[in-house]
């Protein structure tokens, strides 16, 4: 439910989705998950993420975000390294250094106001990275939007997180209910927007692998992501070869497969350093992309 409303990306985008996608072959369950989890938000968190905007001031709104940025900035330390990128690596370990310590554990921002940049890499981009498919798309209940691929985000966060070592259910109670909340909070804006959607899930779906893929090569993807139905000949699911990093010295001459769909416009950039739900994480150069 929460990547459910990380549809920021995906929601903004400003293009047509594809009836049959190359990436969804468990379309059907998809969906299904789709409507219970959009049913949960529109009936429980966005009355709770309305209410929490209107009524907490800013100043602990911004704090709250800047607690949470700070843990990403550490998976960011990791995530950076694993892809040699090592300017954003020192970047990311600087901010947390700073922020944790005289940030108050994250509350305060010091690290931008220094010039220490913020990035957003995660462990599905370094998957990625090495060469491993997508593989299927899949809606995951009470998260959202992910592919086989992208899961190893959430788990490495789950299995790695500074903070999940505290033993304690009212802790995991009091920290992920506070994170979803923030995060839709991020979103919220597009709430409207998503409704006026002729088919919302595959909006979604087509706008959060679209920024994947433009993720994963750094904003320039070396052609546009294939998403139309399969070719006739061939209607076997095999994402790999279309979204496996080519090599750079391929990038002009990548063939594009014959149908497939042209990637849609990116969306405004947003002040958030990464995005935690489903929809997806906005570029640093403001491109829709495919982790």
């Amino acid at each position: 439910m929460c990547r459910l409303l990380a549809l920021v990306g995906v929601l903004l985008l400003a293009g047509c989705a594809t009836p049959q996608n190359n990436y969804d072959p468990l379309e059907p369950m998809n969906r299904a998950f789709y409507a219970m989890n959009r049913d949960i938000d529109k009936k429980v968190l966005l009355p709770v993420t309305r209410a929490y905007v209107a009524h907490v001031p800013q100043p602990v709104q911004t704090g709250v975000k800047n607690f949470f940025g700070n843990i990403d900035d550490f998976f960011d330390i990791f995530a950076s390294a694993a892809q040699f990128k090592g300017t954003k690596a020192v970047h990311s370990f600087s901010r947390v250094l700073v922020n944790t310590t005289v940030g108050v554990g994250g509350v305060i921002d010091w690290g931008t106001g220094l010039g220490m940049q913020k990035s957003d890499e995660d462990f599905g981009q370094v998957l990625g990275f090495y060469g491993v498919p997508s593989g299927p798309y899949l809606m995951v209940p009470f998260y959202g939007p992910l592919t086989l691929r992208d899961s190893a985000e959430p788990i490495g966060r789950y299995f790695m997180g500074p903070l999940d070592f505290i033993q304690s259910p009212i802790w995991d109670v009091g920290y992920y209910s506070l994170w979803i909340v923030d995060a839709r909070a991020d979103v919220l804006p597009i709430s409207d927007l998503l409704a006026t959607q002729p088919d919302e899930y595959a909006y979604i779906r087509d706008g959060y692998l679209q920024r994947r893929w433009s993720k994963i090569h750094d904003g320039n993807p070396p052609y546009p992501l294939p998403l139309g139905e399969p070719d006739d000949a061939d209607d076997s699911f095999d994402p790999g070869p279309t979204d496996a990093a080519a090599p750079a010295a391929d990038s002009a001459s990548a063939p594009v497969a014959d149908g497939a769909s042209q990637p849609a416009s990116a969306p405004p950039k947003s002040d958030r350093g990464g995005a935690r739900f489903s929809i997806g994480d906005e570029e640093e150069d403001g491109t829709l992309e495919v982790q």
